[in-house]
Parts: C-alpha cells; structure tokens; sequence
C-alpha cells in the first residue's frame, strides 16, 4: 500500500469544513470530485449543509442524493489511496478460513470485507474504510500485513452481509427443516412465517426479482426469476397452501377471497435492507397462482455508462434530458429497465436547479431534491389527475411513470406544450410503435411531431459471466447471424462455461439492447406528415440512428452477450 494512503480520509474522515474546503492542495474526497467533474461546487455546498445536521459521511451523503454514483465515489477514493479499483460484479468471494477470523458486526462497523490469503499478505477489500484502522485490525488478530483494494460501499457491506449470513444460516438447509416442520404441524398451529422469510432471503442471494408460487396437479412449485429467466429452485405439497394465505395476510388482501385475482404489498428487512414486496394472485383450475416482485428501498444508482450504455449514446441522452420542454418516452415489455434508464438519465441533470416532480407506481428510486408521489387507485389519485395538482406546483421536470390511457397521453402532451419537460415510458414494442400508439391514444400527428423529443427503445439481455468466460471459433449459422462472411476471418463468439459465481448458467447480471431516436426537424416534419413507419425508419437511419437489432450483435461480437440471448430477449430482426 502506498505511504500516502494511510494519510487520506476515507469518505466520513475529519471535519465537514475540511472536506468542504475545495481549493486545498490535499487530495480529500469533496475536492477531487468537483476537480475530476463528477460532482458541481454546488451539490458539494449542499451536502455540506445536510452533513452538519445529519452526521452522514460525505461519500454516503453523495450517492444517497444522488450527487455522485457508488461507483464513482469508490473510483475517486482507490485513486486518491493508489489502490486497485474492484468493480461489485467481480468481488471476489470470501475465503471460509480467513473470514472466521472476523465477524459481520466488525466488519461491518470497519466497511471491510477479508478475502484471502496470498503471498503471506491477507487481501482486503475497503468499503467506507480507514485503511489504517484496518490494517490494525488485521495485524492484532493474524500478524499479518493487508494488499488492500477499494470497492463500493453499497456492495461491499452487502457482501459481508450475505457472506456471513448465509454461512451461518444456509437457506437451503433452513427451508427444507421449516417445510418438515409445517407438514407434520396437523393442527396447523404452527406459522409459515419463518418459511417465507427464509425464501426472501434465498431470493436476494440469488439476486431474484420475483418469486412464483405456481400450483400443478399434484404439488406446488418454487420458481425465482434471475437475470430475466424463470428457475425452479424447490416444491411444496398441497398442504402447504397455508404459505399462501400467510402471505395474502401480510399484503392486506382478502385471505378468504379464492375466486376473483387479488393485489397488495408489504414491506420486510431481508439482511438489514428494506424492500417492499408487491403481490398479486391469479385463480387457475389446480388454486391460487401468486407471485412476489421484490423492489429494493434504494436512494443509490448507476450512472447509465455504469448501466451499460455506450458513452456516444449517453451523450446524446444527456442532450435530450437537458431540453426545457418537450416529451421523452422509454419504451419496451415490462423488465426491460425502462423505470432504471429513466431515472439514472434524470439524475445526470443539475436536479438542484431544477423543480422535478414525479407521479409513479410504484416509487422504485429515490430521486434526492425531488417531489416524488404515488399511485393511490383507492384514493382515486392516478396518472392522469395526478397531472393537474403537479402543473400548480411550477415545475421544471415531470416524470409519469407510465403512460397507458387517452386522458394521460392527452395531459402529458399538453404539459409538454406548456413549457415542461416530460418523462414516461409507454409499453410498445418498436420506436416506430409509438406514433400509432399515441394516435390510437387520442393524440393528433402535430402535436407529436411539435413535442416529441427522443424515444429510447430497450431491452435487458444477460451478460456473459466474467468467471467463466470463454469462447470458441464462431459455426456457420451464426456467422451469417452476425453478417461476418468467410474473408472476415475467423469469428470468436463467447459464452460462460458455468461456475459458482453464476449458479452454473454463465451468465451473470443484465446490460441493456437499445435504439435511439433523437427526433430532429426532418424528423418531425415525417410525423407531422403520418409518414408510414417504413418511411420514418428510413429517416432515421439516413439521420444515423443505430437499429437495436445492430447494436446486439455487435455485444455479442464484443463477447458481452451471446446469440441465443439476444434471440430469446429481443428476437429476429
């Protein structure tokens, strides 16, 4: 480790003024920021005010209000310490050995995750952690000196939740004895409380987004949905329909109800993280069908080159979300990420400066210095009337989580008009949809044309793994998938062999497919002429627009993606 990093303040070290004092020659963490242009003076002045009421390091102030991605900050800090950077997705994982010498709650408290031994050096990777205090640390209780690299807070401390956690409390182990348990309990005294707890938790090891409950003939099945794909993971018998119930009655639903589909929602801390778990039941002939989407409580996010957005594309992104007025719609089916580009695009703006309110269903991200609501359907407030109380409140940005009906397109359009930017997102499957769609909506060629911006079309196809990559000279089949005739040379396509990382499917974590069309005055003038969508295509691709189908293969000529994922995700050109 470099002699100076044991002089540099982690992200909550020394005085707010010192971190605050931006034209000092030591490199502290709020200086080197504004410096590198990853945060303005001006957010720095403002967390500065907050960090004097709140006591917040300034490193976890930064992403909590969205000044600064995790992964900047994290980046920033290794610079400043001469450590090496260590991305979330590549953390390596704990060594059993080296890790019992430690425990959660120290680890925890310290932002330091052991990882093994090597070359007589114990390698550490920091959270928001003082190196020095570490290496400390580790001296008193293995007599060893650290090899220290720097991560991201978030991920870090997630790690050494889940390592330590899940070491301690096998999932597996632990669902097997609760469902033995509830099976010999006759009487059904017995509550299938911790059994749902247990499948929360297994849920976010695997990273799952939802969890389906699918009842068959004869039995009922545990499937979790990882990376976009459905994966069956353990089944229950009949009698264990009361895991149902238990759930219907922590969602406020009607628990009697086993006729008519039902929806609700309940919050639970899984590993010290708060979620909300949205619920929703569908009656078919073998009971009940449920399923469970898992939403993480987050104020933190990725800036969309993190997300995996090329960095052309970003700028151009930037421009358009930068306009005073005018419409920007996400389109794309459901899960594909439409919710988290538009807000990482929001956050790439001076939201300080500006007023942004939102109206969405539901609050997945918390936007900091933003006036975020909520669909309340029983309340009566929805999109559409949400509109008219939020135009009262001068405002610079609105972000409508989605636009599905006449009155709602109708209100977006004429805010637009009226001197506001407007974000949402509308479910079509093509750019060139969206034009009939808003047709179809009530919305008239002109008024499109005068105020559509941009439109982002996406989809989430799963990254190869980085563990256990590997790849192959390319067959005939998908040499002219990806247009590379014989005199290219030879063709290297890439795939994942399968390894602990991934649970054996080789692919690890999702990065976006997309096609964007930045609406310029050619364009426009197409639109407002109901020019056929094999005219405006060809506009758009005379204007240099890039077709999503291109952009794919070129991921999987880059070995990010394969073929059979982009067939499965976005389909055939």
């Amino acid at each position: 480790m470099p002699e100076s990093a044991g002089r540099v303040p982690a992200s909550g070290d020394g005085v707010p003024e010192r971190l605050g004092t931006l034209n000092e020659k030591s490199p502290v963490l709020g200086a080197s920021l504004v410096e590198a242009g990853l945060v303005s003076p001006v957010a720095i002045d403002y967390v500065l005010q907050k960090q004097k009421i709140e006591k917040v390091p300034m490193g976890s102030l930064l992403v909590e209000l969205g000044f600064a991605s995790a992964n900047d900050v994290a980046r920033q800090l290794a610079l400043q310490r001469g450590l090496p950077f260590v991305a979330s997705d590549h953390l390596p994982e704990p060594d059993a050995a080296v890790a019992a010498v430690f425990n959660r709650a120290l680890c925890l408290t310290h932002g330091f995750l052991p990882v093994r031994e090597a070359d007589g050096l114990i390698e550490v990777v920091l959270g928001d952690a003082r190196p020095e205090v570490v290496s400390e640390l580790v001296q008193r209780r293995l007599g060893k000196t650290c090899r220290f690299m720097q991560g991201e807070f978030g991920s870090v401390a997630q790690a050494i939740q889940q390592h330590y956690y899940f070491s301690e409390n096998p999932p597996a182990k632990l669902i097997a004895s609760e469902i033995r348990k509830l099976e010999a309990d006759v009487d059904r005294a017995y509550s299938p409380a911790l059994l749902l707890e247990h499948v929360l938790h297994l849920a976010v090891r695997e990273r799952a987004t939802d969890i389906h409950l699918a009842p068959t003939a004869r039995s009922r099945s545990v499937l979790l949905r990882v990376d976009g794909v459905l994966r069956p993971v353990f089944a229950l018998s009949p009698a264990l329909d009361r895991l149902v119930v238990y759930v219907k009655l922590q969602a406020d639903m009607d628990a009697s109800e086993q006729r008519l589909p039902q929806d609700g929602s309940f919050t639970a801390q899984i590993m010290e993280h708060s979620y909300t778990i949205r619920v929703s039941t569908l009656i078919s002939e073998f009971g009940e069908r449920m399923v469970l989407r898992l939403l993480p409580e987050r104020s933190d996010l990725d800036k969309l080159c993190d997300l995996g957005f090329r960095e052309e594309d970003v700028s151009v992104m930037v421009r358009a979300f930068s306009r005073p007025h005018g419409l920007i719609l996400i389109t794309g089916p459901t899960g594909s990420g439409k919710s988290t580009t538009l807000h990482a695009a929001l956050r790439m703006q001076p939201l300080i400066e500006r007023n942004v309110l939102t109206v969405e269903d539901p609050v997945e991200y918390r936007v900091p210095v933003a006036c975020q609501t909520e669909v309340n359907r029983r309340a009566g407030y929805e999109f559409a009337n949400a509109m008219r109380y939020l135009l009262r409140h001068d405002p610079d940005i609105i972000l409508v989580g989605e636009i599905r009906d006449a009155e709602t397109a109708r209100a977006a359009l004429d805010a637009a008009s009226t001197g506001h930017l407007v974000l949402s997102t509308l479910h079509v499957g093509s750019i060139f949809g969206v034009m009939p769609r808003l047709k179809l909506l009530g919305v008239d060629a002109d008024t499109i044309a005068e105020n559509l911006v941009a439109v982002i079309n996406q989809r989430l196809v799963r990254r190869i793994c980085p563990h256990c990559a590997t790849s192959r000279a390319a067959t005939e089949a998908e040499r002219r998938w990806l247009g590379r005739a014989e005199t290219d040379g030879e063709v290297q396509v890439h795939h994942g062999a399968g390894c602990h990382h991934c649970r054996e499917t080789g692919y690890l974590g999702r990065l976006p497919v997309y096609e964007i069309l930045s609406v310029n005055r050619d364009m426009a003038d197409a639109i407002a002429a109901d020019a056929s969508r094999a005219e405006l295509r060809s506009g758009a691709a005379a204007a240099g627009m890039t077709s999503i189908y291109s952009q794919a293969r070129g991921r999987v000529l880059a070995g990010e993606t394969t073929m059979e994922e982009i067939l499965r995700a976005v389909g055939e050109d």
